[in-house]
């Protein structure tokens, strides 16, 4: 269970001493085990998943069987795991008109209006016949509009194949991406629909028919170089990949392009008036998943301080390497160790506290 904690902190120490990682074992023994099965197997076998160490529905939570009709109680989960049934839809209602709505792993929010449907987020492995097919389930108006959270392909890659659908149908799909997501999207050449309607960064407004939506972009750089979050006006907020339900973070905290962003934007939305988040995967997010957040970080950047950063301000974590290792180690190899040796100092220093706690990866 500690090599799940070390691999968690592992982006973190790395942004906090070098901005570098590497993805080294906590053991020779593994290392050189790991060796061997990639040597001895190129045909991109198939690997068995990790064991979950804690499972995924904490005891403490309430988790209640999904429901299209009854609306779920503030500070209820739903009793669904990250990957249920292959393909299948997973539908709960949290508002009169908003519903949360999983598959794969991926979740969208969905928001009944009075003539149609806004989405947010249809990830890449969203078939849409299948998706709309879900959300006539709770309503018979057509999906008219789809809101981008960021513009990772992983979760907002099924938008051509939605709009295809769509266009069938008759309907001219309304996408709504923030001016940083339209940006990157051009930039990179994303294989992402371009979105029809641009909103500015920062705290803004769109409508959707007579409903006002906040699209807030407030930092440059977090889990990407675009991230949103989504606020319905009846109190349903959407942000992707930053915090997990009742968990610590994804491991390598979801590979985050900056850290102080990451923890910056979550500030943000703990700003914002709201009673239930979609976290684009996993479960229902509330407010004391993100203070569980902080606390856990706070922990991290105090092991950090305490155990990691006085050995480099005197320069005796060089001098330690090169006793060690001799005067060829290479910067490369010094810098991958120290992030690694950082990472590992930390997790052990952390896991008394935080091991009851699910992991998210």
């Amino acid at each position: 269970m500690l090599e799940v904690f070390r691999k968690a902190v592992l982006i973190l120490a790395g942004s906090l001493v070098a901005g570098l990682c590497s993805a080294s074992e906590l053991s020779d023994e593994s290392a050189a085990h790991r060796g061997v099965t990639l040597a001895g197997t190129q045909d991109m076998q198939h690997i068995e998943p990790a064991a979950l160490i804690n499972p995924w529905n904490a005891p403490e939570e309430e988790y209640v069987k999904p429901s299209i009709q009854q609306r779920l109680k503030p500070g209820q989960r739903v009793a669904v795991p990250d990957f249920g049934e292959p393909g299948k839809w997973y539908l709960q209602r949290l508002t009169d008109r908003t519903y949360w709505m999983i598959c794969n792993a991926f979740a969208s929010t969905v928001f009944v209006g009075d003539q149609g449907v806004l989405v947010i987020d249809a990830s890449s492995t969203v078939v849409p016949a299948d998706m709309l097919a879900a959300i006539n389930r709770f309503t018979h108006l057509p999906v008219r509009a789809l809101v981008y959270s960021h513009m990772h392909t992983d979760h907002n890659g099924g938008a051509i194949r939605l709009q295809r659908a769509l266009k069938g149908q008759g309907i001219d799909l309304r996408v709504i991406a923030s001016e940083s997501a339209a940006r990157e999207i051009t930039a990179h050449q994303d294989n992402i629909l371009p979105p029809t309607e641009i909103i500015p960064d920062g705290r803004s407004t769109f409508m959707f028919e007579n409903f006002e939506f906040v699209l807030g972009t407030p930092i440059v750089a977090a889990h990407s170089a675009a991230d949103s979050y989504v606020l319905t006006p009846d109190g349903v907020v959407m942000y992707v990949d930053f915090n997990y339900p009742a968990r610590v973070p994804l491991g390598y905290v979801s590979s985050s392009y900056n850290m102080t962003g990451w923890i910056d934007f979550m500030r943000h939305v703990l700003g914002e008036e709201w009673q239930y988040a979609n976290l684009g995967h996993a479960n229902i997010g509330y407010k004391r998943d993100i203070e569980q957040t902080f606390a856990y970080m706070e922990d991290l950047y105090d092991a950090f301080m305490t155990d990691i950063a006085p050995g480099w301000a005197t320069g005796s974590a060089i001098s330690d390497a090169v006793a060690q290792h001799g005067t060829g180690l290479t910067a490369g190899v010094f810098w991958g160790n120290y992030v690694d040796q950082s990472a590992e100092i930390m997790a052990k220093k952390v896991y008394p506290k935080w091991k009851h706690v699910a992991q998210s990866g």
